[in-house]
């Protein structure tokens, strides 16, 4: 799962463990005990991030996003994590979170969820044909079959569920 050492890589196993059993109090419990050296990794911080995306904070997801991308530039989830917290951030939209979403599309290309979730932008936009474009883009890069599979239970998508298959 992890380049985190022990005890370390132990402890952020157990907060994805408490996370996905519906308890990011625990999971937030043993992240802090976790080494200041390694909270900067890209593992600690996606794993906070989805603690604040579980308890629906918003905008402190949206400010540790905008953190790993200032400080790791070269990792995509940042990118990712930012524009799926600016969609739904107090002062965020689906319009600003495509527009940050592209920049990462121009410089992540080989990373499939980004035009998958600019396809779920374009989507809840009524952008129909935008959206058809994204996610044939996001399947050229991906792969086919699970992105099939979670577009087909992705309510982002729902208004393309019918014509999944022939794209």
């Amino acid at each position: 799962m992890s380049n985190i050492p022990p005890p370390d890589s132990y402890f952020l196993s157990s907060a994805e463990g408490w996370l996905l059993l519906g308890n990011p109090i625990e999971a937030l419990g043993e992240l802090e005990k976790i080494k200041p050296a390694m909270r900067v990794r890209p593992e600690y911080l996606e794993l906070k991030w989805r603690i604040f995306a579980d308890t629906k904070q918003w905008d402190e997801a949206l400010e540790l996003a905008e953190g790993m991308v200032r400080e790791l530039p070269d990792h995509s989830g940042g990118y990712i994590l930012r524009s799926y917290a600016l969609r739904r951030a107090t002062k965020g939209s689906v319009k600003k979170a495509t527009t940050a979403l592209l920049e990462a599309a121009a410089k992540f290309p080989k990373e499939p969820i980004i035009p998958y979730n600019l396809a779920c932008y374009a989507c809840q936009s009524g952008d129909l044909p935008q959206a058809r474009k994204f996610f044939r883009m996001a399947l050229e890069i991906g792969d086919r079959k699970e992105l099939l599979k979670m577009a087909s239970m992705d309510n982002d998508l729902e208004l393309l569920w019918s014509e999944l298959k022939y794209l």
